[in-house]
């Protein structure tokens, strides 16, 4: 008798790298837009302290929470640059940002439980939520207004079920840098309904024509019912 895979995997949406198998198939000068990687090399001075981490016998297990100097530093970055008023102990460091993603859905979802999405959406969330046992739900933003964040729009899709709010800033796959208007009307469906918003700030230093990130944490009452997660 083959061994088969947990339902959990093949009861839920398909999981491929479609857009991915098929750019590496093709031939020629391609500009990879279908993974969130980097073209440029990394930085010399970042292999340099990686090197002589390496030789100082820094191969261990770390903190678990992340060592205590980079989430200081993390934390202050926030403060900074966010708003965020955030504090080392508050901090974990991950692997990336799927990693978090992935411990934020199975740690706040539980079966039965609904999670809101906005389309267009990142595909990966999806399978990310229904791992955890609960259902999506998608909100259909409008092409025609460049998918901007409406209220009348997503308030119809919140049930007695939802619980969580996955929030993408800015967005992929739109590259929509939400407003602080448009958060606020996420800000006030998680108060009014008590829901928690994941929100995915991968991309916060990708903005153009003057397009400021805001991250929806550093709006008022916003701490305590955010994840975010950066890369």
């Amino acid at each position: 008798m083959p061994i088969r895979p947990a339902r959990r995997i093949t009861e839920t949406s398909p999981k491929n790298f479609g857009m991915f198998a098929k750019a590496v198939q093709m031939k020629g000068d391609l500009i990879h837009l279908e993974l969130g990687m980097p073209a440029e090399d990394t930085p010399q001075h970042i292999k340099d302290a990686t090197i002589a981490a390496l030789q100082a016998g820094h191969v261990h297990y770390s903190d678990l929470q992340g060592i205590p100097e980079l989430r200081d530093a993390i934390a202050e970055k926030l403060r900074r640059q966010n708003a965020m008023d955030i504090t080392a102990d508050e901090v974990i460091v991950t692997n990336g940002l799927t990693q978090a993603s992935f411990a934020a859905f199975m740690a706040f979802l539980d079966a039965g439980d609904e999670a809101l999405l906005l389309a267009p959406y990142y595909p990966q969330h999806i399978g990310k939520a229904e791992l955890a046992g609960a259902k999506v739900t998608i909100a259909p933003l409008d092409a025609a207004n460049g998918f901007a964040i409406n209220r009348t729009l997503l308030e119809p899709h919140i049930t007695a079920a939802t619980k969580v709010i996955a929030l993408i800033n800015p967005c992929n796959p739109t590259g929509r840098v939400y407003t602080r208007a448009e958060l606020q009307i996420i800000a006030d469906l998680a108060q009014e309904y008590d829901l928690l918003v994941l929100s995915d700030e991968v991309y916060e230093e990708i903005t153009y024509d003057n397009a400021a990130h805001i991250s929806i944490a550093s709006l008022p009452g916003m701490k305590e019912r955010t994840i975010s997660m950066f890369a």
